[in-house]
C-alpha cells in the first residue's frame, strides 16, 4: 500500500500489532464502532478487511482528519455519545487525544500531574447521541472501541443491548472509580454469568492476561497495586449473550 511507505518502522509495526490484535473480534462483514475515533489509528490498520466501520468524533480537526483519510470508506457521525440525546460541553485541548466532555476527568490528571502541562483552553456545543439509537441506524457492531477520555461510563449508560467485544479505555489510579462503573455497567447490560474480561497494558496490543477472568475478578485487580502500576491501557469483555 503506498501509504506504508513513508511510515517509520515503529509505527508499520504498531499498525501491523493493532490489526492483529483487532482482527481477534472482527471478520469480513462485521460492523465495528470507534467510539472516539479520533484520527483514526485503530480504523486505518483494518480498512480492507471488508469490515463495516462507524467512526464516532466530534471534533472539527479530527473530523476533517477522518474524511481527508478515509472519505467514504468508513460511516462518519460528527457527534457525541452519552446517557441521553441532548447537547454537551466538549472542553477542548491543544492535544486533541485529551479532548473530552468530562470535567472530572480535566480536574483528575491535572491533580494527579498526568496532564498538569495541558490546558482545555476552548468549548464547543456538541450533539450528543446515544448506542442505542446509532445501532438501531447503523446496526449492532460485534466489537465496539470506547476510547473518550474518562467519558466511558456516561457512553455506556446510553447502551441497553449486549455487544460481543467492548473496549474501553482506562487511566489509573486518577479514574479507577470510573473503571470499576464501566464494569458493573457491561455486566448489567450482559448478565453476570454471560461476561469476562481481560485487559491490556498502554499501547502493547498484547493481553495482560492468559485466560478472561468473571468480573468479580476483574474488580478486585483493577483495585489493585500491580493493575495501578499499569498506568493506562484498554479492559476487555467479552459476552455470550447476542
Amino acid at each position: 500500500m503506498i501509504k506504508n511507505i513513508f511510515e517509520s518502522k515503529k509505527k508499520k509495526e504498531l499498525r501491523k500489532k493493532r490489526r492483529e490484535f483487532y482482527l481477534q473480534f472482527l471478520d469480513s462483514g462485521d460492523v465495528y464502532f470507534d467510539v472516539g475515533a479520533n484520527f483514526g489509528n485503530r480504523i486505518d490498520p483494518i480498512i480492507d478487511d471488508g469490515i463495516s466501520i462507524v467512526a464516532i468524533e466530534p471534533q472539527p480537526k479530527c473530523i476533517k482528519k477522518l474524511k481527508r483519510k478515509f472519505g467514504n470508506r468508513i460511516t462518519l457521525i460528527t457527534k457525541g455519545v452519552g446517557a441521553k440525546k441532548d447537547v454537551m460541553t466538549m472542553f477542548l485541548a491543544k492535544a486533541h487525544t485529551i479532548s473530552t466532555f468530562s470535567k472530572d476527568f480535566i480536574k483528575d490528571t491535572q491533580e494527579s500531574g498526568r496532564f498538569s502541562k495541558y490546558k482545555w483552553e476552548k468549548e464547543i456545543e456538541v450533539e450528543v447521541e446515544t448506542l442505542d439509537n446509532i445501532i438501531s441506524e447503523y446496526g449492532k457492531p460485534t466489537f465496539m472501541k470506547i476510547d473518550v477520555e474518562g467519558f466511558e461510563f456516561e457512553v455506556l449508560k446510553g447502551l441497553n443491548t449486549p455487544i460481543k467485544y467492548i473496549s474501553c479505555e482506562y487511566t489509573v489510579p486518577e479514574r479507577k472509580d470510573s473503571l470499576l462503573n464501566c464494569i458493573d455497567r457491561i455486566v448489567e447490560i450482559s448478565g453476570e454469568k454471560n461476561v469476562v474480561f481481560n485487559y491490556s497494558v498502554g499501547e502493547s496490543m498484547k493481553w495482560a492476561l492468559e485466560k478472561w477472568i468473571t468480573p468479580t475478578k476483574m474488580k478486585e485487580l483493577a483495585v489493585s497495586q500491580s493493575f495501578i502500576d499499569t498506568d493506562f491501557g484498554d479492559i476487555y469483555s467479552k459476552t455470550s449473550v447476542m
